[in-house]
């Protein structure tokens, strides 16, 4: 039923959480997991215009910000794909830059994902606090199913 699943994470505690379902999302079908982490398009920006927070960057320095970013989560890429394949599944990763909740809609449509497993974070304000922007955007934007693994769950209770 769910034999591919697109797992976004941003390497939070909320958002690893979903690392504790893959033994159930197996018992429903689950066979191969697509990694998704998004670098932000905004902290690119931000980091190459120094902090400054000016619009015009050069385009040089965004993509060696990108080259830089996308080394820091390198380790933490290749730990979670050892823990997902350490359970059995086939794993993807997808390193996309943009926005997030966009880029995982994107993701989910082109790799044909029948769900999409994202943690919940609340980060934002007190009317995102239960559920998380970028959830939020996922589950109002994607064509597949999605769940949502609360923050405060724990898998098998």
């Amino acid at each position: 039923m769910f034999e591919r699943i697109l797992f976004p994470t941003d390497f939070s505690v909320p958002s690893m959480k979903v690392l504790d379902y893959i033994p159930a999302l197996q018992e429903a079908g689950t066979r191969e997991v697509v990694l998704v982490h998004v670098i932000d398009q905004k902290d690119v920006t931000l980091i190459a215009s120094g902090g400054q927070g000016f619009l015009g960057t050069v385009s040089d320095q965004e993509t060696d910000t990108q080259r830089r970013l996308r080394e820091e989560i390198q380790h933490k890429i290749i730990d979670t794909r050892r823990a997902l394949e350490k359970q059995g599944v086939r794993v993807i990763v997808r390193t996309p830059v943009g926005s997030p909740g966009a880029e995982i809609v994107a993701a989910a449509d082109a790799e044909g994902a029948s769900l999409i497993v994202i943690g919940s974070h609340g980060r934002s304000n007190i009317r995102d606090r239960l559920l998380g922007t970028v959830s939020e955007y996922v589950i109002k934007n994607a064509r597949q199913p999605v769940l949502v693994i609360k923050r405060d769950t724990v898998a098998g209770k």
